[in-house]
């Protein structure tokens, strides 16, 4: 039910989220003298596979876990706890992703790396999960002080 700003924020960053399933690029890098592309699925070199890099099972967990936030917005408790734990994932996800392309943890020596589109849409959504978050702390500080007028 999509009735509160924080669903809007929440349903935006879902959608980013899928579009890194749609096999968008997020890194390219040079080694060994050819092209690479990391996707949400694997690495590529040009049309053969590399090496098989499951991130899009951690993209549908995170989905997932922000479809259960929208769907609890009658349990402000139990979708701030939600909320909460999905920022932090969703956080050390992106830390995680960036200290791979900084360290160069990627196979084959790689040089000359350039983020591609995913990965700044991938950093796009965390302001907004945080946003989503506070949109909940608000509403629930709001029902708080609607109590102790009662």
């Amino acid at each position: 039910m999509i009735q509160r700003i924080q669903h809007l924020y929440f349903g935006f960053v879902i959608i980013n989220l899928s579009i890194l399933l749609s096999g968008i690029q997020l890194c390219a890098y040079e080694a060994i003298g050819m092209p690479h592309q990391l996707n949400a699925f694997d690495i590529r070199n040009g049309k053969e596979v590399v090496m098989l890099f499951p991130l899009y099972i951690v993209v549908i967990l995170l989905m997932l876990l922000f479809i259960a936030i929208i769907s609890q917005y009658k349990k402000l408790k139990l979708q701030i706890k939600l909320a909460k734990i999905t920022f932090l994932c969703y956080l050390f996800f992106v830390l995680g992703i960036t200290a791979v392309f900084i360290a160069g943890w990627l196979p084959n020596a790689p040089s000359n790396l350039t983020l591609g589109f995913g990965y700044y849409l991938l950093i796009l959504g965390l302001p907004f999960t945080y946003l989503g978050l506070r949109g909940i702390q608000r509403d629930k500080n709001l029902l708080d002080s609607y109590n102790r007028l009662r």
